[in-house]
């Protein structure tokens, strides 16, 4: 689908997968992620956030609900998520009114469109649109090599926080 055409699509292209069940739709298209992420980074994902902001919502809360079910199918993912602190992380964008959230509790993955509140938040990114989607991505590294991507939060997050970073990195991609 070309970029120009996700603004009137998008929006119901979404309705349906979370109609179907995000479950069901990667077992059978197990790079949905990597596919969603990649148009939304082909296409200026800000404008089109700021233009249709529900898609902004309806994309985030399959992102995370999909990241969470790939999550308990990944061995590895499940070990980093095992070695891992609890904690809540935001993922706010400044260009548009993308936000979301995840956390990691008892092992698992989970989140969402919005931000936890700012008085329970352990860490949090913020930055445009596009950076934050190449920051979940995988590319860009957390170390900052975007001066554009601002963090908020101890430091001493960083080494519980950039193994999951990089394992939700590679569920997107499929790996």
């Amino acid at each position: 689908m070309p970029a120009g055409e996700l603004k009137d699509t998008l929006p119901l292209t979404l309705d349906e997968i979370r109609q179907y069940g995000i479950s069901k739709m990667l077992e059978e298209a197990p790079d949905l992620l990597s596919k969603i992420m990649g148009k939304m980074m082909e296409t200026d994902a800000a404008k089109l956030v700021s233009d249709v902001p529900e898609v902004g919502d309806k994309l985030m809360n399959i992102l995370w609900e999909g990241l969470g079910v790939l999550a308990v199918q990944s061995e590895e993912m499940r070990a980093v998520l095992g070695n891992t602190r609890e904690m809540k992380v935001n993922l706010e964008a400044s260009d548009s009114p993308s936000k979301a959230h995840f956390t990691i509790s008892q092992g698992k993955l989970s989140g969402g469109s919005g931000l936890v509140p700012f008085k329970e938040q352990d860490f949090r990114f913020f930055g445009p649109t596009g950076v934050l989607m190449r920051l979940l991505s995988g590319k860009l590294s957390l170390g900052f090599s975007d001066l554009k991507l601002q963090t908020e939060g101890h430091p001493g997050f960083l080494p519980w926080l950039t193994p999951v970073m990089q394992g939700i990195a590679k569920l997107i991609k499929g790996k």
